[in-house]
Order: C-alpha cells, then sequence, then structure tokens
C-alpha cells in the first residue's frame, strides 16, 4: 500500500512540474510573439525589452527553443531600431537552426528580414532570393498575413528599381490580402505602398487619394507613426500639386507626432521637405532652420540619402542667398556622398605604391643586416681556424673564404642595385599618378613641404560642361553601362583638356569643369579651342549609327573668365579645386545654353572678339537666377558659318 501511494505520489509531482514547464514556455512564447506585434507597430524598444525578457527566462529553464526564437526577435528589433548596424549575418546563423528545430514560421520570416536588409544594401538579387524562398513557405502554410508582408515588401523593391509595373502587383496582391483580414494597420501599409507608387507614375491625385485613404487607417489602428508617415507623405505631395498653404500645414502636424516619437529617420524625411516648402514660399530663414535639422537628424539616423539631401537643401538656400562660398561647400560635401570611381582608384593607386616603395625599401635594409651578420659571423669563423689549425690550412680557408665573401658581396651589390631600380620605378609611378591628380607645381609644393598653400588667379578661363536631360537617360542605362558611357566622354575630354594645356578640376556626376590660366601653358583661345573640340567630339559621337541612341547624349557647354581662388581641399582623398563667382557663372553659362552650344560671357568675349577665326551670335540680355540680366554670346568657329552657308546655297539651288 506504501510503496502504491509512492509511486502515485511522484506521478503527482512529476505532473505538477511538468504543467509548471508548459506554462512557462507559453509565457516565452507568448513574449516573443507580442516583441514581433511590437516590431510591426515600429514600437522597436518595447520590442527589443520582450524579447530580452523571453531570452533570459529560456536560459534560466535552459530552453533551447526558446533562446533561438527570442534571440531571433531581439536581433531584428534592435538592427531595425538602429538602422546603422544592419547586418544579415547573425540571422542568417540562426535559420538552419529554425530548420533543425521545426521552426517554420520564424524561419519564413528571418528569411523576409534578411530580404530586407539585401534590399537596404543594393544586393537585389539576394533580396528577392530570399523574398520567394518566404513566399514559398507561407504559401505552403496558407498563412495570408505572412503573405501579404512578403507582398508589400517586393512591392518596395521593385519600387527602388523604377519597375513600376511589378511594384504594382505586388501592391495589390498585398492590399488583397490585407482587406481579407481586416487589420487597419497592415492595409495602412499596403496602401501608403500604393500611393508612392502613383506620385511617380501619376496621376498626382490618385497618390494624394491613396495617401488620404492611408490617413483614415492609420487613424483608426491609433498608431502615431502611421500617422506621422501619411501626414508627411500628403503634405509633400500637397506641395508639388502647388497648394503650399496646406501641405505646410500638413507637414508641421506630422513633424509634431514625428517628434514626439523621436523617430530620427522621419525626422529627417520631413524637416527636408518642409524646408523646400519654404525655399518655394520664399521664407529662407524658415528654410534653413529646416535643412539643418534635416541634416542633424539624418546623420543621427546614419541615412545618407537624406544627410545628401539635407546637403543639396542647403546648397540650394546659400544659393537664393548668394552666399556663394557656402554653395560650394554644400555642393562639395552633397559630391563627397555620391561614388566617386575615378577618385577612389586614383587615391588606392597612390596607397598601393607607397607601400610597394617602403617593401623593397625594408627588403633592402633587411638585406644588408643579414649580409653584415653573415659576414661578422664567418669571420668569427677564420678567428676560430687560426688558433686551431696550422697556417697552411689558415690559407686554404682564408681563400675559401675571400672567395664567399666575395660572391656574396657580388650579390648584395646586384641585389641592392635591382632593389633601387624598383624603388625609382615605384616612385616613378606614385609621381606620375599624383601629377594625374594635381597640377606640377603644386604636386612639387606638396612633396617638398608637406601641404601646398591655397593662390588667387587674376584671369582664369572656367569651361563647365554638363549632359541635357541626363538622369531620364540614365534611367535607360545600366549602372554599369552608365559608367562605360560616361568613362568614353570623359576620358576624351581629359585628352582634349591636355592637347590644349588646360587643368582638369573635377567631374562631378555629369558635368566636367576644367580651367585655362592656372598655368603657363593655356590662355582663354586655348579655352575656347578646347570647347569647339569637345563639342565636335560628341556631335561625331552621336551620329555614329553604331553607337545605340540610348547612349548618345546632348550637352551645354558654358565658358566665363575672371579671377578665382584654387587649391587642396581636405588632408585625406585630397583634390585640386577652385573656387570664386567666376566659377559660378560659368556654371549659369551652361544652364542658360542651348543643346550643343557653346555659350561665353560678355568678360570672355571681350578678350576673343577680335579672334577672325572665330564667328559669335549675340544673344543679348538673358535672365539669370541671383545674377540678374547677363549679356552672353554663343560661338563656334567661322569654317562653321561657312559651311551653314555652303549648306543653305545648296538647298535654294536644289
Amino acid at each position: 500500500m506504501n510503496i502504491r501511494f509512492h509511486f502515485i505520489w511522484i506521478f503527482l509531482i512529476s505532473s505538477s512540474i511538468a504543467r509548471g514547464q508548459g506554462q512557462i514556455v507559453a509565457q516565452i512564447d507568448s513574449l516573443c510573439e507580442l516583441s514581433y506585434q511590437q516590431y510591426g507597430d515600429y514600437n522597436y524598444l518595447e520590442a527589443i525589452k520582450c524579447a530580452e525578457k523571453a531570452l533570459e527566462i529560456s536560459k534560466e529553464l535552459d530552453y533551447s527553443t526558446g533562446q533561438i526564437k527570442s534571440e531571433f526577435y531581439r536581433i531584428m528589433a534592435k538592427q531595425e531600431y538602429e538602422p546603422s548596424t544592419y547586418n544579415p549575418k547573425p540571422i542568417e546563423d540562426l535559420i538552419p537552426k529554425f530548420q533543425e528545430a521545426g521552426l517554420d514560421r520564424e524561419k519564413a520570416r528571418a528569411h523576409t528580414f534578411v530580404a530586407g536588409i539585401y534590399a537596404f544594401f543594393g544586393d537585389i538579387e539576394k533580396s528577392i532570393e530570399n523574398h520567394l524562398i518566404a513566399l514559398d513557405m507561407y504559401e505552403a502554410k496558407d498563412d495570408s498575413l505572412g503573405l501579404a508582408s512578403v507582398h508589400n515588401n517586393m512591392s518596395l523593391v521593385y519600387y527602388d528599381q523604377h519597375d513600376y509595373e511589378e511594384a504594382f502587383f505586388h501592391a495589390r496582391k498585398s492590399m488583397a490580402l490585407e482587406k481579407s483580414q481586416g487589420d487597419p494597420q497592415r492595409i495602412h501599409s499596403s496602401l501608403n505602398n500604393l500611393a508612392i507608387i502613383f506620385e511617380h507614375t501619376g496621376p498626382l491625385d490618385s497618390a494624394i487619394y491613396y495617401h488620404q485613404m492611408a490617413l483614415e487607417k492609420a487613424y483608426e489602428s491609433n498608431s502615431p507613426y502611421s500617422i506621422g508617415l501619411s501626414l508627411s507623405n500628403l503634405g509633400n505631395n500637397y506641395a508639388i500639386k502647388g497648394d503650399l498653404d496646406l501641405a505646410e500645414k500638413t507637414l508641421l502636424r506630422a513633424l509634431e507626432i514625428r517628434d514626439s516619437l523621436g523617430y530620427s529617420r522621419g525626422l529627417a524625411y520631413t524637416h527636408n521637405r518642409l524646408a523646400s516648402l519654404y525655399v518655394e514660399k520664399d521664407e529662407l530663414r524658415k528654410a534653413q532652420i529646416h535643412a539643418e535639422k534635416s541634416l542633424e537628424n539624418a546623420q543621427s539616423a546614419s541615412e545618407v540619402k537624406v544627410i545628401r539631401m539635407a546637403y543639396e537643401r542647403l546648397m540650394e538656400i546659400a544659393e537664393e542667398k548668394g552666399d556663394y562660398r557656402a554653395e560650394l561647400d554644400y555642393l562639395k560635401k552633397a559630391t563627397e556622398l555620391k561614388d566617386s570611381i575615378l577618385n577612389e582608384s586614383n587615391t588606392k593607386g597612390i596607397t598601393q605604391m607607397k607601400l610597394n616603395y617602403e617593401f623593397a625599401k625594408q627588403q633592402l635594409l633587411d638585406s644588408i643586416q643579414n649580409e653584415q651578420e653573415r659576414r661578422e659571423s664567418a669571420l668569427l669563423f677564420d678567428e676560430q681556424l687560426k688558433v686551431a689549425r696550422n697556417q697552411r690550412i689558415i690559407f686554404m680557408v682564408s681563400g675559401v673564404l675571400f672567395l664567399v665573401l666575395a660572391i656574396g658581396w657580388w650579390r648584395r651589390y646586384k641585389f641592392v642595385k635591382k632593389s633601387s631600380l624598383i624603388i625609382q620605378r615605384e616612385k616613378e609611378r606614385s609621381d606620375k599618378l599624383l601629377l594625374n591628380i594635381l597640377p606640377a607645381k603644386v604636386a612639387e609644393e606638396l612633396k617638398e613641404k608637406g601641404n601646398s598653400e591655397a593662390r588667387d588667379f587674376e584671369e582664369v578661363t572656367v569651361i563647365f560642361t554638363d549632359f541635357a536631360d541626363f538622369t531620364k537617360k540614365a534611367q535607360h542605362l545600366t549602372a554599369k553601362e552608365l559608367v562605360y558611357e560616361l568613362n568614353i566622354c570623359f576620358k576624351a575630354f581629359d585628352l582634349i583638356m591636355e592637347e590644349f594645356g588646360l587643368e582638369k578640376i573635377k567631374t562631378i556626376g555629369d558635368a566636367y569643369l576644367a580651367a585655362g590660366g592656372l598655368n603657363n601653358q593655356s590662355n582663354v583661345h586655348d579655352v575656347i579651342k578646347a570647347a569647339i573640340k569637345v563639342k565636335d567630339f560628341i556631335n561625331q559621337r552621336n551620329f555614329d549609327p553604331s553607337i545605340p541612341s540610348k547612349a548618345k547624349f546632348d550637352m551645354r557647354i558654358g565658358i566665363n573668365t575672371g579671377p578665382v581662388v584654387a587649391g587642396i581641399v581636405g588632408i585625406k582623398k585630397f583634390q585640386y579645386d577652385i573656387w570664386g563667382d567666376t566659377v559660378n557663372t560659368a556654371q549659369r553659362m551652361e544652364a542658360c545654353c542651348g543643346l550643343n552650344k557653346i555659350n561665353i560671357s560678355e568678360l570672355t568675349y571681350n578678350l576673343i572678339k577680335d579672334d577672325t577665326e572665330l564667328c559669335f551670335e549675340h544673344r543679348g540680355k538673358v535672365q539669370v537666377k541671383g545674377k540678374g540680366l547677363l549679356d552672353m554670346w554663343y560661338v563656334e568657329p567661322k569654317k562653321n558659318q561657312l559651311q551653314k552657308f555652303h549648306d543653305i546655297q545648296l538647298q535654294s539651288i536644289k
């Protein structure tokens, strides 16, 4: 009887423990799911807290499945809270563990999250690959919410690639699935995606309509994050439509909500939109305040795209104020955030030359030191032989030693000579590469002193070129094709500038900046000849039937003469640059130029008007932004005019 009672008591205790553990496991699962819900509502700090609590309990219970799950939700929320920490590796390491533990839901969510990170870094192939894996898993489980989430994310991926047809397809699929579930927060996300696609495809009224519907769903779900997002997007659309007062009211309300949330990324966008609005309303003080706030929040969120947008907005404000030094400074900072393939490769090249030079030099020193140590050892050995052996053996060993030393010294001499030649070649290559970046005088000063002072030039002729409608053209080319075509054009421009003794300054996107008069090899006439040759190159290229039309560009050339300041910018990845109103006016000449024309200022015209090989077309006074009315002339070689006259005569005869 006692034995039977003992077994019953053990069974009851075991059952109680099992029920207790089951309740704890259920609590861990609930905390993980709550973490995911908070993550979906953009409450990332709360999501982190829930996941960390689940992780703490799982470790106390030694519950490995709970540890894997809670660690996943913790990493996901932390990376989303700080986008600068985005890294797919920790999540990818968990995916096999989900597979082993049979956690299909977490595995699908992991693939979805990893897909988003790859999209953020621009690896579209891996992003789509992970989205499709998640899509298959959700379809197998008939998980409507999961399917809607993936379609929503894929819509954004295709939107970023300007593939609006695919973006529409996935946005509508997501919308249909979300509506069947009736969750206003998730419906808001789908409506917002449809709206931003309409912003780019038109009509704008459709974008406003869907943003308004999204705002209604945001209020219905009582989500401050979603309300702020929709108000910011709506305000931007109102501004584009021209209703500036309504846009201002809407954006300020969005700013108030986003500020209460402390959401740096969203604040950066809204401040930037307000800065743009106030520029349009000519309220530059307010525009300056919001542009600076946009920059501050973008830097806090490590949002490089908005940092560049903030610099561009500050540059625009500086231009409106007439503060050209500030405008150039912001232009430089915005440009530095773009990829500069040429400058990057040049910098790496100089670094590599320097490393090669130092390595060869160290090799030589090591060789001499080793040879000296070997010589000392041999001499010591010779002294020991003198004590141990007779005179004859000593003479023989001395002869052998002398021969060995002679060979050693000869080999060392040959090695030193060879090493010196290697060092000299690498030094010459480094110098040549440095001269490819800086003018000879500046490069020499930099090598001698370690720095170079900025210099004033009284009469420099600046040439500024730009391709017309470049952004639209670029949409029809892949990134690789675009860089290839630009490289062909800019290589030709480099050779032309070298031919006429001009100093190339830099490229800014599709713009090309050079100057004559910074050295003793060029003057204003050389700049005009170089401009004519650049224009002829582009014209010949555009008439070449072997080049596809999408790779042909129309261009504008602006030229101005006057004083500039020239020198080196920065201490790392330095570059030679020029500043002053002369540069700004040259850019204005380019902006006011017709297609495939050369537009010159009055100052340049007065210097070359007596050149009998050139002909001029006076354009009169043209309104220039920030400068008022300026006289301008088109210039071209007289032989072109004669050819046009000849063509007209032929037409009249026919």
